[in-house]
Parts: structure tokens; C-alpha cells; sequence
């Protein structure tokens, strides 16, 4: 049957391959901060049945969201608590993991994050590090429906991280994927997106660096040519090493995807599997969370990262209609289609819409009272879809009393910090409060 002919269903039905890897449809669960690990950084059972209702689900592969690489990295996570994966002690329970969803026949990769960058927490005698000393504000009107920060926030200043930290990292960084294809990962991703550690080097508005790591496309992508290269000395051609990375910065002084797609095809030549497309980031949030399906492609991001690279496989983010997701892969924009909030409301999304059950999909709503939960560190849930993030429950685990105390509380916390009304009378507070102290 022809592209032309084709329905949807069967174009993401299609196989397709990552290096060695052939994945058996176009659906990705995307990588998410919702995996209510143990407080220790191990996979809980609840880690596990949330990854295996995807899998049952339908996704053609899982990519888990947030692994931290190094301890400095796990210390200043904003999220608490992540999968960590910077020592050997985390591999058993890592392995239980990806076995667990390998039973279902679905392929597992570790996203890997070394560093949080500009967003990570300082702490004492422990400043967060960036490729410069630019910090990160966050505030209306650039902030995603329904999602409030009175006045506005400004985190940290990181400091310049020094050359000796970055090889540092470097080696930290390859160890930490060593550990993930040692628990039994398919692949991995390395995190360099919105205003982590690596995505920092990636533009000119967060890259002020005059050594060899700042200036031109080539020495703002040496960070990861120098650990994409590293990698593969160590795994080899066919492991999947995937990147994902900041498209466009979505601010006037920011970079544009064309300027992002020169330095990615920088770092794919050494041999990277996939791109995963990142929109926008902390400060352009609205454009990286939108309430729109398709809003990259608009934008034109897919189309300049495949002028700049013909051949490596990418990953289409926020993009859930699944017409437009088979258009865009027919076109050769897309490859992999990545999942976050609509998987949340409905991990059946890719069997309802692969089997022609779209009347059945239950439809995200794009409230994010999800991202409000992650933000105030409450476990993640979905109004729209009851039994998520309580998976392991439901299947018959015991629900601790703290925590069955702590969810009215929580639930209440999350519903005001979601209403109009109520933010917009804190923002005029909170903006008041500002202007008085400088004053």
C-alpha cells in the first residue's frame, strides 16, 4: 500500500530501527519525572507497574525519564526522588525493571542527565554549573495553561563550570551508561534540553565561554561530541545512543532551529542512534508544554533538523493527533512519535489508536495539574485518568497510611494552585511585595 493510501493506523503501525534496534511501531512512552522511585533512587513497584501498563498498553518503546549519572547530579535534582544510576549498587533493581517490561516484548532505554544545570538546587559549598553564569526566569506570560508562579521566579546564578568538571562529568557520564546496558537497557538518551547542564552549551544565550567549548557550532557542541564519542568507543556501533536536544530557544535573543540543527548534526556524526525534538524550554515554557498537537511541526523544527540531517531518526514531542503524527512521519520529518500527558491519561492511547478504537481514547485536557504536582514534588497524578500513578495499588500493594493522609492535603494544594482567580490575586501580591522591596 502506498504512503498515499495509507491510513494512520497503518503508518504508526509500522517497524522501524534505532542502530540495532527495530522498535515495532512509531509510539514512544516519552521520558517523564512520574516514576515514584524509592526514596533511595531505586525502582519501586510502582516504578514498575506504571512502565508496564504502557507497555501493555501499546508503546513500541519506553525511554524512562531523568536517570541521574553522577552523585553532585543527584544531590541538586529539583525532582526528588529520581532512578539513579551513578553507582553499581543500582543495578539489580534496574535490572528487575527493564525485565519487567521486557516481558511484554517492549524495548527499554535510560535517558541520562549528569547535571541539572541552571535548574538544579545549590547547596552548601555546592553551586549549580552551567556553561555560563545565566539563570533561569520563569514567569507569565510564558508559563503553560494552568500552571502559576506568582511574581515570577528567578533561580540561582550557576558558575561557569571549568574544563577539569566537564571531563569529570565526561567520565562519570560513560560509566553511568556502562551501569544502564549492564541492568539490561536497549539504549540509552542523553539529556540536553531545556536548561540542563548540557542544553547550556548548545546555544549562544547560554554560552558566553571564549575557550573551546563556546563561540562556534563546533566548540558549542564539543561537550557532547567529546561523550557521544566516548560512549560509542565503549559500546560499540549498534547499542542506540540518542540525544535529546533543545530545538529552538522561542525568545528574542535566543536561537532558532536552524542554529540547533547546525549543532546537532555536529554531534550526530559521531554516531548518534536518534534526536529527540525538544521544544523551547524553562523560559519559554508555553511553547515547550502547549495545549496545541503539532505546534512543532508549525513551528518548523522537524523540517531543519531533517534538511540538516537526511538520514538519523527523529523523535516528534507534543504530538498526539494521530493523522498528523502520520503525515509528518510519511513526509520523513518524523520517525518516533513520544508520548508524555496523553500516556498519562491513557496508556491504551496506542492499541485504541493502532486497532482503529479512537472513539475510546480518553483525551488529556492539557490542565497540567500534573506539572503542578511535579513542581511542588507531590506524586503525579491525572484527573483525567484515576488509577495513574497508583498502578502498584490497584494491582493489589499496600498504600501506606502517610500517604493516604497526605492526599487530601495534597489534592487540595494542587486544585488551588490551579485556579485562576486564586493565582492571579497572589501574582499582583507577589508582584507588589517585589516592587516595594526595590523601592
Amino acid at each position: 500500500m502506498s504512503a498515499e493510501t495509507a491510513t494512520a493506523a497503518e503508518v504508526l503501525s509500522t517497524p522501524w530501527r534505532i542502530d540495532g534496534l527495530t522498535i515495532k511501531n512509531r509510539y514512544i512512552l516519552s521520558p517523564m519525572a512520574v516514576l515514584q522511585p524509592t526514596k533511595d533512587g531505586h525502582p519501586s513497584d510502582q516504578t514498575i507497574a506504571f512502565l508496564t501498563t504502557r507497555a501493555r498498553g501499546g508503546a513500541g518503546l519506553i525511554i524512562i525519564g531523568g536517570g541521574v549519572a553522577t552523585e553532585r547530579g543527584n544531590q541538586e535534582a529539583p525532582f526528588r526522588p529520581l532512578m539513579r544510576l551513578d553507582t553499581d549498587e543500582f543495578i539489580p533493581g534496574l535490572r528487575r525493571m527493564v525485565d519487567a517490561v521486557h516481558e511484554y516484548g517492549v524495548p527499554i532505554f535510560a535517558q541520562i542527565f549528569p547535571s541539572f544545570g541552571a535548574m538544579g538546587v545549590p547547596g552548601e559549598g555546592r553551586p549549580t554549573r552551567a556553561a555560563s553564569p545565566k539563570p533561569v526566569r520563569m514567569a507569565a506570560p510564558r508559563l503553560p495553561h494552568g500552571f502559576y508562579i506568582p511574581g515570577g521566579r528567578t533561580n540561582p546564578t550557576p558558575e561557569e563550570i571549568t574544563k577539569e568538571d566537564i571531563l569529570e562529568v565526561q567520565e562519570q557520564t560513560v560509566a553511568a551508561v556502562l551501569r544502564a546496558r549492564a541492568a539490561g537497557f536497549d539504549g540509552v538518551e542523553l539529556g540536553a534540553h531545556m536548561r540542563y547542564l548540557y542544553s547550556s552549551f548548545l546555544s549562544p544565550r547560554t554560552n558566553w565561554r571564549t575557550d573551546e567549548y563556546g563561540g562556534s557550532t563546533e566548540n558549542r557542541a564539543r561537550i557532547l561530541v567529546d561523550t557521544v564519542r566516548a560512549i560509542r568507543s565503549e559500546v560499540g556501533p549498534d547499542y542506540p545512543v540518542g540525544l535529546r536536544m533543545s530545538t529552538n530557544d522561542h525568545l528574542p535573543d535566543g536561537q532558532g532551529p536552524e542554529g540547533f540543527a547546525e549543532v546537532a548534526a555536529v554531534i550526530e556524526k559521531e554516531g548518534l542512534g536518534y534526536i529527540a525534538l525538544s521544544d523551547a524550554n524553562y523560559e519559554s515554557m508555553d511553547d515547550n508544554l502547549t495545549s496545541r498537537s503539532g505546534a512543532i511541526l508549525d513551528h518548523g523544527e522537524p523540517q531543519a533538523f531533517r534538511a540538516a540531517m537526511p538520514t538519523v531518526p527523529l523523535l516528534l514531542s507534543s504530538t498526539y493527533d494521530p493523522q498528523q503524527c502520520a503525515d509528518a512521519i510519511s513526509a520523513g520529518v518524523a520517525d518516533g512519535i513520544m508520548l508524555a500527558r496523553q500516556l498519562l491519561a491513557d496508556p491504551e492511547f496506542p492499541n485504541k489508536t493502532l486497532q482503529g478504537r479512537e472513539e475510546e481514547i480518553v483525551w488529556c485536557d492539557h490542565d497540567n495539574s500534573c506539572l503542578r504536582r511535579l513542581i511542588f514534588n507531590v506524586p503525579v497524578r491525572c484527573h483525567k485518568n484515576p488509577a495513574m500513578g497508583r498502578e502498584s495499588i490497584l494491582a493489589g500493594a499496600r498504600e501506606p497510611i502517610s500517604v493516604k493522609l497526605q492526599n487530601p492535603a495534597q489534592n487540595l494544594l494542587i486544585a488551588a494552585t490551579g485556579s485562576p482567580v486564586l493565582m492571579g490575586l497572589a501574582d499582583k501580591l507577589a508582584t507588589a511585595g517585589q516592587k516595594a522591596s526595590k523601592s
